[in-house]
């Protein structure tokens, strides 16, 4: 057997891992695998490699991905089914294993099932915003980064108190992200653009915040609406400073933590048997820790907003 392996869209830490568990195992077992450099722009264009297992096992806990990604829409082009099938029968390629986010789910999964193309979709993006699954590859390790940065502004607020402190998160268009960052950081307020909140409200409560605990630590996702207006406006509605931090790209390059490391590990396992088993398509989806291949579609193209209650538990509405 031999397999393709595409990065769709975004990294997200835990990746590397999961190739090197699917290389490694295949290379047990007299399979091969190629890797796509740039996407499926780069496999259309016939831009594979081969892929080392020692190379995939000594870069396994990085961030990142030793396969280069596109965002390009290349299968959108109109010979687009014919090229990717003459690459496929040119080099032997049996199926392809794709990692990507809720773009590729939306976009690239449904496309390649329409051309009967067997492939396997690994749900990877630290967003979690991807329907009928618990998790996704590389969420924990941007919690994990983003829990670090939190800990350091929470020190210096103490130090340097009467301030406001906005830790702006990655995530759009979804705030999964922002909130399992701020509830499990115990932050004062978690801003997402599911639930905004009015400007009134919100000024007056992070002074009540600043004026009982000496300051107030909140987190954004950077989809929030209004965030330019926001930092503006607060100010001059309390008359307290603030000091906001963006995460930024450094977030979805983190090192995979050991919860991605092993889901990375499952994942490639449950590729890798579902293919010889002769499953043609499907999406590895996690629920309660159980990892298991889904056929077809998922079971909504949406996944439902951030948790109300938790939202409102965090924010004390």
């Amino acid at each position: 057997m031999k397999t393709c392996i595409v990065i769709s869209g975004g990294d997200a830490p835990g990746i590397n891992a999961a190739i090197d568990g699917y290389v490694r195992l295949a290379a047990r077992n007299g399979d091969r695998v190629l890797g796509a450099q740039g996407g499926f722009a780069g496999l259309l264009d016939n831009q594979l490699v081969e892929i080392d297992p020692a190379l995939s096992s000594l870069l396994a806990g990085r961030g990142g991905s030793i396969l280069q990604s596109s965002r390009a829409p290349a299968l959108q082009q109109p010979d687009a089914r014919e090229r990717l099938a003459r690459v496929m029968a040119g080099r032997g390629i049996d199926n392809l294993l794709v990692f990507g986010g809720d773009g590729t789910l939306r976009h690239v999964y449904p496309r390649l099932g329409a051309w009967g193309l067997p492939c396997i979709v690994l749900p990877a993006t630290i967003d979690n915003d991807v329907a009928g699954t618990g998790y996704t590859l590389g969420h924990d390790s941007a919690c994990n980064f983003a829990s670090h940065a939190l800990a350091g502004i929470r020190a210096t607020a103490g130090a340097l108190p009467g301030r406001v402190f906005m830790l702006e998160t990655l995530g759009a268009p979804t705030g999964h992200l922002a909130l399992a960052i701020a509830y499990a950081g115990g932050a004062h307020l978690a801003l997402l653009p599911e639930y905004p909140l009015e400007l009134d409200w919100l000024a007056a409560r992070l002074r009540r915040i600043v004026e009982r605990d000496g300051y107030a630590l909140v987190v954004l996702s950077e989809a929030y609406p209004g965030i330019k207006v926001l930092l503006e406006e607060i100010p001059q509605r309390t008359g307290i400073r603030i000091r906001h931090s963006a995460l930024g790209h450094a977030q979805r390059g983190a090192d995979a933590s050991h919860k991605d490391r092993r889901l990375a590990r499952d994942m490639s396992r449950a590729a890798w048997r579902a293919f010889k088993d002769g499953l043609r398509q499907g999406v590895l989806v996690a629920r309660e820790g159980a990892h298991f291949v889904h056929e077809g579609s998922l079971p909504s193209l949406s996944k439902p907003p951030p948790d109300r209650d938790l939202v409102e538990f965090v924010n004390q509405l």
